[in-house]
């Protein structure tokens, strides 16, 4: 998400300026391009049902260590927060948050940002820099786990 409105990750330069959930627009210092060539590397597959109920959006894939803002009720109630980050990971349930194998020579995107903070990528709100140490708390992998288990 732009302030200008939705553009794609592959369109976006250093000097543009993305729009972060909570914050005011941060510039794009970087948006580095790298081919997924290894074999077996996992990616987790985030179902467009995951990003918001009803929504019929193509998966998006995602690395199992990046941060994600994560809420609800049960967050408040087991860690005494309204928001926090947790690794993408941690939350696989197998359904709606897949881990598969990367497809092979797929196109990565890093965005460098100026202001580590969270972006809105195709309906998921994405760390971005040490969003942590920003404005939210991070759970670790094994809190993050707890987390998807209680339901």
């Amino acid at each position: 998400m732009t302030p200008a409105g939705w553009r794609a990750v592959e369109a976006l330069e250093a000097g543009d300026l993305v729009s972060c959930c909570r914050e005011r627009p941060v510039r794009v210092v970087s948006v580095t391009r790298r081919m997924v060539a290894k074999l077996g590397a996992k990616v987790v597959c985030v179902t467009g049902e995951a990003r918001g109920w009803g929504r019929q959006a193509a998966p998006l894939l995602l690395p199992p260590d990046q941060m994600i803002v994560v809420a609800g009720d049960r967050l408040a109630a087991y860690f005494g927060v309204e928001e926090a980050l947790a690794p993408l990971g941690a939350l696989v349930n197998g359904a709606d948050l897949r881990l598969i194998d990367a497809p092979p020579a797929d196109m990565w995107f890093e965005i460098g940002v100026e202001t580590a903070c969270a972006l809105v990528i195709e309906g998921l709100q994405v760390a971005v820099g040490d969003a942590a140490r920003e404005s939210r708390p991070a759970l670790s992998e094994s809190e993050a786990r707890l987390l998807s288990l209680a339901a």
